[in-house]
């Protein structure tokens, strides 16, 4: 039973040696050089050849092997450039046969022959490698490689004649020992240093090798070296050995930074089948004991350590199971182990039991594709780009131009960019509404001058003039409440509540006292109380709500409808008046007509103050009589707020109103910071100037080559130029005036004027469908480079969709 055993040395050990009985084993190193035997219980140390005082550079050893035929003959490799020959049945102080120093740099490899004993193969540090007849006592053939260094060569264990050998310049030579002035083959494995080769034991055309590019190849040298496997790890590999027994089975050792040992499965190159984190240190050697479970090595840690496969770490173990991966396309794949599948209960006939290299990938695994039936990025990039309108210069309006791409963004389910769209309508779109002239406009929150009378008092006539004066002054915007008159009296109006105001004092033609105005004009206390009323009134309809104005406010589409059915439902009101309706009746009319207003005041207005002071006596009533009344103006605070201002409104006293301008220029930053340079340029090129001034030229520019860049990638070259043309920008227009054009044979860029392609010596302005020379006007594709005669083309593609040449592209010809 093979047990886990170490054996501690001196210092460091560079390599080890079996035997052709795999019981002994040799360790060399700069400062070691024993053989140790190896038992059941643990490793025996016999022969300590570098003991006594002539130990030189010749003790020091890079690289060991043992005859595998002959049993007393032992070859290292020094460091010192010498290849030195050892008797191990000797002496101590006569083991050292022979010392062949043919090379003039370090040795890094030297190996036997499998079935020859006396054939030694050595490489070295200065490029070339020295075949030796032991029986010699020089070398019998030098090869030259012509690299800087060989690391590795190998006998190939299938045919006696040939062998391998592996360079730092990343190429790999096979080579025949009858002919020593040129390799078979050579070819490149690595893209770095290559530091060791193995042959398959089995097959006898596999080659495996392993370099500084972290990876450790199989190669099929059949016919010509095909890459079968591959086996990436995670430093540079120093050695390798095929596992026996195993076809697929090699182990690994590190060159720098990983002390762990593994076994690879070459079929599943990613995680390790079994791994060893016995060392403290960089592993240097390891070999197979004869056995698929017993594995030797060394390292710098000065260890010597028999790892058992059964003890080793199985990384699979510790995998996950579920694995998840989607393509460019967005469809979705998943693979996970199929715990659910039932193995076959029914008897079969015995059968010969599989090895572990045939179980070792035996778990089943259910692999599911979801496939994305949406559109993808590019798609939803290209339906967009394709479909969007860019200019007003069609006859659409801005708001059929926003609808339009709002309806293109929401059916490539880009619902957010629609919505950007319909914002742009309500902010821009309102070419066709009427606003009130300027001087019906007032500014919000501050105070309004309301003209109270522009019109000439007659003699005789003062109650008509009351009537229309406060007929004419109680306005609130484009909303009048005008009085109703009855005889010599007015009826009182409305006020904000919705009821009559039965406080109010009727106008007539004689005072509160009973003194009537003899001259025909009006008495003081009648004008006095007629302002009353009217500012009364005036207040009733601010605080009630009832006091707006049209073209100041906002309230969405229905806003027209809601204030003429309110005028609507006014003129009723008065006609009820007219027939003699009821009071009761009025004022539930009124009540369902301002059911939706709002009051703007938290306190009710206070009643009507009856005992007033007296006008001065110097303004006597008979002053009035045949003269002209001035204008006069009430200031009246308006403490409406306004929800939403009209673009462009402004307001009696210059006041600009919010136009939305900020709020676009703000999406399209957004936007672009987002990375959606399609929704920024598109905005840009459909707002126009609206936003133009506010934008930074040096972004707006980066932003349109960019799309235009994605447009070109999508081939849309109708769409780029579209974008070009309304991009307004010089730099822009300039860059892509000029298209370059290429030859249709070897599709490189023209360098001439003309249509002679100086690679291929071609003339590439033929007719693609009449084959003759265009010497008119050239129609071509800038996807394929192929065109013809205006004529022929649009004859063409009037019925085909193809390029008219075959080779398969979709061209574009509006």
């Amino acid at each position: 039973m093979m047990q886990h055993m170490t054996l501690m040395q001196e210092g460091p050990i560079n390599t080890l040696a079996l035997n052709r009985d795999c019981n002994k084993v040799v360790v060399t190193g700069r400062n070691v050089f024993k053989v140790c035997e190896i038992k059941d219980t643990g490793f025996v140390e016999r022969d300590n050849i570098r003991t006594g005082k002539n130990s030189n550079l010749n003790f020091s050893c890079n690289d060991a092997s043992w005859n595998p035929v002959d049993e007393q003959w032992l070859a290292t490799a020094a460091t010192n450039g010498a290849v030195v020959l050892w008797n191990i049945q000797k002496s101590i102080k006569l083991k050292q046969e022979t010392v062949y120093n043919d090379h003039k740099r370090t040795v890094n490899k030297v190996t036997f022959h499998g079935s020859e004993h006396n054939m030694l193969l050595s490489g070295s540090q200065d490029g070339t490698m020295k075949y030796f007849d032991i029986r010699m006592k020089a070398a019998v053939m030098t090869f030259v490689s012509n690299a800087e260094s060989v690391r590795d060569v190998q006998f190939n264990p299938h045919q006696c004649f040939s062998f391998a050998a592996v360079s730092e310049n990343g190429t790999v030579q096979l080579w025949d020992l009858r002919r020593q002035d040129r390799c078979e083959k050579q070819f490149t494995a690595h893209s770095g240093p290559v530091f060791a080769c193995d042959w398959h034991p089995e097959n006898k055309t596999w080659l495996a090798t392993a370099g500084r590019d972290r990876a450790v190849k199989v190669w099929d040298l059949g016919y010509r070296p095909v890459l079968e496997h591959t086996v990436t790890t995670m430093a540079s590999v120093g050695r390798i050995k095929w596992r026996p027994q195993r076809m697929y089975h090699i182990a690994s050792c590190a060159l720098v930074i990983d002390s762990v040992i593994h076994v690879w499965d070459v079929r599943r190159p990613y995680i390790p089948h079994a791994s060893f984190n016995d060392h403290k240190d960089i592993t240097t050697g390891i070999a197979w004991r004869g056995s698929p479970d017993v594995l030797l090595s060394t390292s710098k840690d000065s260890y010597l350590i028999q790892h058992v496969i059964a003890d080793a770490e199985r990384p699979m173990e510790k995998a996950n199971p579920i694995c998840v991966t989607y393509n460019s396309k967005g469809s979705l794949t998943s693979a996970s182990v199929d715990r659910n599948s039932k193995k076959n209960k029914h008897p079969t006939l015995p059968r010969k039991p599989k090895l572990e290299s045939e179980d070792y990938p035996a778990v089943r695994c259910s692999i599911y594709v979801f496939e994305n039936v949406k559109p993808t990025p590019a798609q939803v990039f290209r339906d967009c780009a394709q479909n969007y309108w860019l200019q007003t210069t069609t006859g659409k309006s801005l708001s059929e131009i926003c609808d339009h791409n709002a309806v293109v963004a929401a059916n490539a389910g880009r619902l957010q960019v629609a919505t950007i769209w319909r914002v742009v309508k309500l902010l821009f779109g309102f070419s066709g509404l009427e606003f009130a002239p300027p001087s019906a406009v007032a500014s919000v929150g501050s105070s309004r001058p309301v003209p109270v009378n522009k019109e000439e008092s007659e003699p005789g006539d003062s109650s008509k003039d009351a009537s229309s004066r406060a007929g004419t002054r109680h306005q609130s915007g484009n909303v009048a409440f005008p009085t109703q008159q009855t005889g010599q009296q007015s009826e009182p109006l409305v006020n904000g509540s919705g009821s009559n105001n039965s406080n109010s004092a009727p106008t007539s033609n004689s005072n509160e006292r009973g003194v009537s105005d003899t001259s025909g004009g009006v008495s003081e206390e009648a004008e006095s109380e007629v302002e009353d009323i009217d500012s009364q009134i005036m207040l009733s309809h601010i605080a009630s709500g009832s006091h707006f104005n049209t073209s100041d406010f906002f309230f969405g589409d229905a806003e027209a409808d809601v204030l003429n059915d309110f005028g609507d439902t006014s003129d009723s009101v008065q006609g009820s008046k007219n027939s003699g309706e009821t009071d009761q009746q009025q004022q539930q009319q009124q009540s369902s007509q301002m059911d939706w207003i709002l009051p703007c005041e938290a306190f009710q207005l206070r009643h009507e103050i009856k005992d007033r002071s007296p006008p001065p006596e110097h303004f006597t009533s008979h002053c009035f009589a045949g003269t002209r009344i001035e204008a006069q103006m009430v200031e009246v605070e308006d403490t409406t707020s306004a929800l939403l201002c009209l673009p462009g409104s402004s307001s009696s006293l210059g006041t600009t109103c919010w136009s939305g301008v900020s709020n676009a220029v703000e999406m399209v930053y957004h936007m672009a910071e987002e990375g959606d340079v399609q929704t920024a340029v598109t905005l840009i090129l459909v707002l126009g100037d609206r936003i133009r001034h506010l934008l930074n030229e040096a972004a707006v520019e980066h932003w349109i080559l960019a799309y235009i860049d994605c447009l070109s990638r999508c081939r849309l070259w109708n769409t780029a130029a579209l974008v070009v043309k309304l991009s307004q920008c010089e730099s822009v227009q300039l860059r892509f005036d000029v298209y370059p054009t290429h030859c249709n044979l070897c599709s490189r860029a023209l360098q001439r004027r003309g249509w002679l392609c100086d690679s291929c010596k071609t003339i590439t302005n033929t007719c693609s469908l009449c084959h003759l020379v265009v010497r008119g006007l050239y129609v071509w594709c800038r996807g394929c480079s192929h065109g013809g005669h205006l004529l022929h083309i649009r004859e063409w593609f009037a019925r085909n969709t193809d390029c008219p040449t075959g080779c398969g592209h979709v061209c574009e010809f509006d």
